[in-house]
């Protein structure tokens, strides 16, 4: 994928709207599995904070960096409709795990030998979001739910694309 490609695939995912957060009901259950999600140790708040501060310490490469600051933007989208499904499944957006356990900046990994570390980490991250996402699909009755994840990993994927984009272009080696 060259870089035109994937500019033209981000406009493209861009004009897909997320679903409306409507229709959901209380589900004390189902609210609790998408702490980790919103929250966890492996999660879109670990996920902002980690391409924040990859962000901030790239900037010598300017499109490493564009797209880190990008990429932590739609993330942040995802942490708001996760939170507003929360809210409407009838919890509290509180910044936990599915356990209980609070958020925590041990969760974001900051050190890395190099970029090619960095990017591979990024991809299992987001391969691993994916998988979470698919896990809440299976479980999850409401089809406005289920709609609304299936349109959080449509980014996710985008993003493992850019990180593989980028690994290609700056570590000259493919994602195995």
């Amino acid at each position: 994928m060259n870089y035109q490609d994937l500019n033209f695939m981000i406009k493209e995912l861009g004009r897909i709207p997320y679903p409306e957060c409507s229709g959901i009901m209380p589900d004390y259950k189902f609210g609790r599995l998408v702490y980790d999600a919103y929250a966890g140790s492996k999660s879109e708040l670990t996920a902002i904070l980690t391409y924040v501060y990859q962000h901030l310490t790239s900037r010598e490469m300017e499109e490493v960096a564009m797209f880190l600051k990008m990429i932590s933007m739609q993330e942040m989208k995802h942490l708001e409709m996760l939170g507003e499904m929360l809210v409407k499944l009838g919890c509290m957006p509180y910044y936990m795990s599915t356990y209980g356990n609070k958020w925590c900046s041990d969760n974001v990994r900051s050190t890395f030998q190099n970029l090619e570390e960095m990017l591979c980490f990024n991809i299992v991250s987001e391969k691993e979001a994916i998988q979470g996402y698919r896990h809440l699909i299976s479980v999850c009755e409401n089809a406005n739910i289920k709609a609304i994840l299936e349109r959080i990993i449509m980014d996710e994927e985008c993003h493992i694309q850019i990180f593989e984009y980028l690994k290609e272009k700056y570590c000259g080696c493919e994602m195995k």
